[in-house]
């Protein structure tokens, strides 16, 4: 149709979002800091610098800092750094004496959703584990979950109209004029609802990129710039050129049915925009998840919309049991093609996201996986039934089973809405394999074990905890006893002095008060240095001698922060597991368009997804002939004099099918090179030799600040803001690589 050429610019700026999209690990982790996590510092840090596994949206991902008192330190604004969006920095000037909490909240520019998190560092004072922020998983926000079960709803409502019309109600030749107006009624209001729920899903991003309630999303004064700057924004925009154009196409079908095609593409690619921002899009084989999730979310539409169809044509039509018995039969078929489809495709899906059993009934993402999983059973169970028994107990002329189909009906139905609601809650939430690694490695880390002693002296027993009993800010919980075993409570005074017997750095004082129950509590960082330190307690009471005790005890510094898990899938396994979904898909499809060859419009849903089988195996096809090379980015070093040292900073990832290892480069602007590691002992932060850095197979490595660098000894000229230089790297395979370092300032321009 001539009318219908201003679609191709459309798909065309669809296909550009598929390209741009880059590869990331499902929601904006953080991967490094600057300073690190628990560090002391002998001075102010010159800035504050983090990374995160996916893009950031600039407008939405922000810094704060607070002090120990709780107070906010005065900053100037959060920047992403422009030649790599992985990055978030800030400048926070002089910092005085202390501990200092770094609190960050980043929106992903690759599927929405926000993480938050924090992490303590001190400025000449050591930091107790204490004060280090953890992640853990964040409860889902019910009108979060209702807006996206909303969304479904009303896409599947779009669509599965659209679809039942031309794939059952029209080869079906049913000439049942109030049905068919119901049914057009079911589209219109299929697409009423879908502009609804836009708008929603826009209010609903807002107010999570801005951390703001939903209602005052509103009122956003920067609602604008959301929509035309960041990746949601602009995906939105292009759904309502594509929701308005449907409008189009179902006032033209009245005259010319052929346009409810217009229309069922139109919906389609709605659906791709959602696909483009989700969970597929943080997905390592970007394009290939992508397109199984679209396909997965067509197959539920048409599926869950085609059951609501069904339903009200049957009320409406009060047809013979033949004639609704075709119907059923041509239903059925379509729906073999879009069971088939959700099954392929939500197996490759649950194992890109789940992985583990673990990860399935330990996570929010994998117990609504499970629930999903569970409400689908019963409802294949009514399909097959629907497909054995019930079209031919209706061609046979039954209209007991045609009684029985509008209950069956109605039950998929309910069954349809419960499960869209548990994929509400999985697409608003983390995916279950990062939230368990996350828990792995924190499993995984040393435990804190609070230090405890007993001492008895004038017929008293005296306990003291001190917790968590690492260097720095620590809680000292006192609980004296008196001869019979009871609880003191009539203290007067305790008081606690700290003495290191192995540095001579003066005597600190701690006084706790009274809690109740015969405890007596306080916290302080007297406990500033590791080493073997003397606790003399003094207990006074009323009317009686005061008891002197002491305590000693070897302190540690706290351990570092829970390393952040590689969540990245070896390349080979990725490659097996889309190898599989296409081969299935390839060979379902192919089987199932054959059997459809007497329906030419089941052929037609069939053959759509042989295709997609079709561009996932070149998908696995181009993984595996790739080059295998691996990709460096973001080479970049300071400013620095002649004579003195400097350091290069880089990112490498490795696309290939094996395992690599840095070890060497060299340059011939300086004397040598040696790869380093930053490395915290004792609270300090301290360089060490490295002899190689691992590259795992499709993992990556960061060379940045507060890790490992490349270091270059004896610069032999001046390196000024935006030089360059060449590097050569050297990989344990034999292979070398010469990338140019461009110089920079430390805080980005």
């Amino acid at each position: 149709m001539r009318n219908d050429r201003w679609l191709y610019p459309l798909i065309g700026l669809l296909l550009a979002f598929m390209i741009r999209t880059s590869v990331a690990y499902a929601h904006a982790n953080l991967i490094d800091s600057v300073p690190p996590a628990n560090s002391t510092l002998e001075q102010s840090p010159q800035e504050i610098r983090l990374w995160f596994t996916e893009p950031l949206e600039p407008v939405f991902s922000h810094i704060d800092l607070r002090d120990s008192l709780g107070q906010r330190v005065d900053l100037p604004s959060s920047q992403v750094d422009e030649t790599d969006r992985h990055q978030l920095f800030i400048q926070p000037g002089q910092l005085a004496n202390g501990i200092y909490t770094a609190t960050w909240r980043v929106v992903s520019a690759a599927d929405g959703h926000p993480t938050e998190g924090s992490f303590a560092f001190g400025v000449g004072t050591a930091v107790s584990a204490a004060d280090s922020g953890s992640l853990d998983e964040a409860p889902i926000p019910l009108q979060n979950a209702v807006i996206r079960w909303a969304n479904l709803i009303a896409l599947s409502l779009t669509l599965g109209s659209v679809g039942f019309w031309l794939f059952v109600w029209a080869p079906a030749e049913m000439s049942h004029h109030r049905a068919s107006i119901h049914l057009n009624r079911l589209m219109w209001v299929g697409w009423v609802s879908l502009g609804l729920t836009a708008l929603l899903m826009l209010l609903m991003q807002v107010s999570i990129s801005a951390g703001i309630n939903i209602v005052d999303s509103l009122t956003y004064p920067q609602l604008g710039a959301f929509i035309t700057t960041t990746t949601f924004g602009r995906l939105w925009l292009v759904r309502a050129v594509l929701w308005l154009a449907m409008a189009g196409a179902l006032m033209a079908s009245r005259r010319q049915p052929r346009a409810l095609w217009v229309a069922l593409l139109l919906g389609a690619l709605v659906a791709l925009t959602q696909s483009l921002f989700s969970h597929a899009s943080a997905a390592q084989e970007t394009h290939a998840a992508i397109l199984a999730d679209w396909l997965h979310l067509l197959a539920t539409a048409l599926w869950a919309g085609g059951l609501v169809a069904l339903l009200v044509t049957l009320r409406a039509a009060r047809q013979a049991p033949q004639n609704i018995g075709r119907l059923v039969a041509l239903f059925s078929n379509q729906m073999r093609i879009a069971v088939a489809a959700l099954i392929i495709t939500g197996a490759y899906a649950a194992w890109l996201h789940v992985g583990s059993v673990e990860a399935l009934l330990h996570t929010h993402y994998g117990q609504a996986l499970l629930v999903k999983l569970i409400l689908v059973v019963p409802l294949l169970g009514i399909a097959v039934i629907n497909l054995l028994w019930t079209h031919r107990r209706l061609q046979a002329g039954s209209t007991v089973w045609a009684r029985r189909l509008r209950g069956f009906v109605a039950i998929e139905l309910v069954l349809v809405a419960a499960i869209l609601v548990a994929v509400g809650v999985m697409t608003s939430g983390s995916p279950a394999r990062g939230t368990q690694a996350r828990r792995d490695a924190d499993a995984a880390m040393p435990q804190p074990q609070p230090y405890f002693a007993m001492e008895i002296a004038n017929n008293q027993m005296i306990h003291l905890e001190i917790i968590p009993g690492y260097v720095g800010e620590n809680t000292f919980v006192v609980t004296p006893y008196d001869s019979d075993g009871q609880a003191i409570e009539d203290a007067s005074l305790i008081r606690l002095r700290f003495d290191h017997l192995e540095n001579n750095i003066g005597q600190s004082e701690l006084r706790p008060e009274a809690m109740g129950d015969g405890v007596y509590q306080t916290s302080g960082a007297n406990l500033s240095l590791p080493g073997r330190w003397r606790i003399r307690m003094t207990v006074q009471r009323p009317g009686e001698f005061d008891t002197v005790v002491d305590f000693e005890a070897d302190i540690t510094p706290p351990p570092a922060a829970s390393p952040v898990p590689d969540t990245a899938i070896p390349l080979p396994d990725r490659l097996l597991a889309l190898l599989l979904t296409s081969i299935a898909l390839i060979v379902v499809s192919t089987f199932l368009a054959v059997r459809s060859s007497a329906n030419p419009t089941s052929r037609i849903t069939a053959i759509f997804v042989l295709g997609v089988g079709l561009v996932v195996l070149l998908s696995t096809t181009a993984a595996i002939v790739q080059p295998a090379t691996l990709q460096i980015t973001n080479a970049w070093a300071r400013p620095m004099q002649q004579g003195m040292v400097n350091a290069v900073y880089l990112t490498i990832d490795n696309p290939t099918a094996v395992d690599e290892q840095l070890i060497g480069a060299d340059t011939s602007i300086a004397a040598s090179v040696e790869l380093h590691q930053t490395q915290i002992e004792n609270g300090i932060s301290r360089m060490e030799p490295a002899e190689s850095i691992a590259i795992p197979s499709g993992g990556r490595a960061d060379i940045a600040p507060g890790g490992y660098h490349i270091m270059l000894n004896d610069l032999q000229r001046d390196l000024q803001p935006g030089d360059q230089f060449d590097l050569v790297l050297h990989f344990a395979s034999g292979s070398s690589q010469t990338i140019t370092i461009q110089v920079r300032d430390d805080i980005a321009s």
